[in-house]
C-alpha cells in the first residue's frame, strides 16, 4: 500500500482474556439496553436475520478472518472477498464474535459474512490503486475495526470519499473504530468519514479531537459503546444497527441516513457526568451523542414516522419518532409537541443526520473523480411565540443535535433548515417523569422512558 499503515486499535493485550470471558459476561448488553429489550420483547425481538455483512480487518500474518470452525459461528455462512486468508485471525474473531456469534452479539442471526483484508479493501474494493470506481457490494452492514494514518492526506481523502461514496451508493451503514487511548488523536482512516459511525468506548480511553482534512473540526467519535478495546464496541454498534435495519423492514425507517439518526437520538448521557454540547458543537468532544442505547433507539423506530410540515405553526408529532425526510431545495419543516405541566419533561433528545453527496464526474466507470456536496442543515428549537429555546447550528458537521433536561410546560416547535437539496433522517425522544402513580409500574417493568437511568437496578451505578 502506497505511503500507508494500517493495523489494529490497540487491544492485543486484552484479546485473550476477552476471547475466554466474553461469552461468559455480557454486561455491555445491560449497558446498552440490549436486555432490558429483550426481556420485553422475547423471541420477537429482531436478531440481524436475513442481513448482508461485511467484516473488514487488518491482516494478522496471512489470516483477516474469524475462525468460523467455533461452535458459535457454524450456522454461518462466510465469503472471503479478498480470497486469499490463510488460518485465522485472533483479532477477527473476537470483533466477530462481539458482531454476530450466537454467543455473545445482540445479532446472532446474522448469517451472511463476506470478510475483506483492509489493504485490499481500501485499495481494490474502494478502487484507490487502479482509479476505477469502486466496486459494488450492495451490504446491509459493514464493520471495520482497524485504522490507518497517511502522511499524504491527498491518498487517505480520496480512499475517504470512496467510502462515503460507497456507503451512499449502496445505502450501507458502516461502523468504525476510532484509536485507544486517551492521548492518541484521531485516525485518518476511516474516522474522518462523514457518512459512517465513528465509534469509541464508554471510559472515554479511545482517541479524541476534530478532523484536520476532509472537513476539518468535527468531533470523534459519534457513540461510544462498552470500556472494551474500540475493536469491540464498534461491532457492538454494527449489531445495533443490524436490529433496527431488520426491524425496519422495506420502510423507509431502514435507510442508512435514519438509521445512524435513531442510534444517535437513543444514546444516554447519564454515564458521564461532563457530557455537553454548544449551539455551534452538536457533540461532546469525547462521547460524541454519548453510549448507545438499542432499548431507546428500537422505541423511536416502532413510535413511526411523523412528518414535518412547511407551516410555522408545525405538525404534531409524538414524544417518540422518526422523519426521513427530504429538500427539493432550500426551505423548512417544523414540528411540534407539547409538554405537559402533569408530567413534566425529564430528557429530551433529537438527532438530525445527512450524507456528504459524493458525485463521480466521469462518466467512465475506469475512472473515478470525486465532486462533493455537503448541505448546511440547522435544527432549532423554538416555543409557541417563536422565541429560540435551544439551537444546533454547526457550519462543518452533518449531524445536528439537541439534549434537553428542562423545559417548561407549554407548546414547542422544532424547525429543520437546509440551504440546499438534501435526504436527511430526523429522530426524536421526548420522555416525562410519570405520575407518583404510575412510577412503580415503569419501574417494574423496566419501561422506555426509565429502562437507562439506573432507577430500576438495569445496571449497577459508577
Amino acid at each position: 500500500m502506497r505511503a500507508s499503515r494500517f493495523y489494529p486499535p490497540f487491544c492485543w493485550m486484552f484479546l485473550f482474556a476477552l476471547a475466554f470471558t466474553l461469552p461468559l459476561r455480557a454486561d455491555w448488553q445491560d449497558d446498552i439496553g440490549w436486555t432490558a429489550l429483550k426481556a420485553e420483547l422475547g423471541n420477537s425481538l429482531e436478531d440481524g436475520t436475513g442481513l448482508s455483512v461485511t467484516q473488514v480487518e487488518a491482516p494478522n500474518g496471512s489470516a483477516y478472518l474469524a475462525d468460523f470452525s467455533l461452535a458459535e459461528f457454524l450456522d454461518k455462512t462466510i465469503i472471503d472477498g479478498t480470497g486469499t486468508n490463510v488460518g485465522a485471525s485472533s483479532h477477527a474473531t473476537s470483533v466477530a464474535r462481539n458482531f454476530f456469534s450466537r454467543t455473545n452479539s445482540i445479532a446472532p442471526g446474522i448469517s451472511q459474512i463476506t470478510g475483506y483484508n483492509a489493504n485490499d479493501y481500501l485499495n481494490r474494493v474502494l478502487g484507490h490503486d487502479g482509479g476505477a470506481d469502486p466496486l459494488a457490494q450492495g451490504f446491509d452492514i459493514g464493520n471495520h475495526s482497524y485504522i490507518g494514518n497517511i502522511a499524504d492526506k491527498a491518498i487517505a481523502q480520496d480512499m475517504l470519499e470512496r467510502f462515503d461514496f460507497v456507503i451512499n451508493r449502496d445505502n450501507t451503514v458502516m461502523a468504525v473504530g476510532v484509536n485507544n487511548g486517551s492521548g492518541t488523536r484521531t485516525p485518518d482512516l476511516l474516522a474522518h468519514s462523514y457518512n459512517a459511525i465513528a465509534v469509541g468506548r464508554t471510559n472515554g480511553n479511545h482517541s479524541r479531537g476534530a478532523t484536520t482534512f476532509y472537513g476539518a473540526g468535527r468531533f470523534k467519535p459519534d457513540i461510544v459503546a462498552g470500556d472494551s478495546a474500540t475493536s469491540y464496541a464498534t461491532p457492538r454498534v454494527a449489531g445495533a444497527a443490524a436490529i433496527l435495519r431488520q426491524a425496519a423492514g422495506i420502510t423507509a425507517a431502514s435507510d442508512a441516513v435514519l438509521i445512524r439518526s435513531l442510534l444517535f437520538a437513543g444514546a444516554t448521557k447519564d454515564e458521564f457526568a461532563d457530557w455537553s454540547r454548544t449551539s455551534t458543537q452538536p457533540i461532546d468532544e469525547v462521547y460524541g451523542f454519548g453510549e448507545l442505547n438499542i432499548y431507546n433507539s428500537y422505541h423511536i423506530l416502532r413510535a413511526g414516522e411523523f412528518k414535518g410540515t412547511s407551516d410555522p405553526a408545525g405538525n404534531s408529532v409524538g414524544h417518540q419518532g422518526w422523519h426521513l425526510g427530504e429538500f427539493k431545495e432550500a426551505s423548512d419543516l417544523y414540528y411540534e409537541f407539547d409538554v405537559s405541566a402533569a408530567s413534566p419533561l425529564e430528557e429530551l433528545s433529537v438527532a438530525l443526520t445527512w450524507n456528504i453527496n459524493v458525485i463521480d464526474t466521469e462518466s467512465s466507470a475506469d475512472i473515478f473523480n470525486a465532486s462533493t456536496e455537503l448541505a448546511n442543515l440547522d435544527m432549532v428549537l423554538l416555543d409557541s411565540l417563536g422565541n429560540v429555546i435551544d439551537e444546533s447550528v454547526s457550519a462543518v458537521n452533518n449531524s445536528e443535535h439537541i439534549f434537553l433536561r428542562e423545559l417548561a410546560p407549554g407548546s414547542y416547535r422544532f424547525r429543520v433548515s437546509s440551504d440546499s437539496a438534501t435526504q436527511f433522517g430526523l429522530a426524536w425522544q421526548i420522555t416525562s417523569i410519570p405520575e407518583p402513580a404510575s412510577g412503580w409500574l415503569v419501574c417494574l417493568l423496566g419501561g422506555l422512558f426509565l429502562a437507562r437511568r439506573r432507577r430500576c437496578g438495569l445496571r449497577a451505578a459508577g
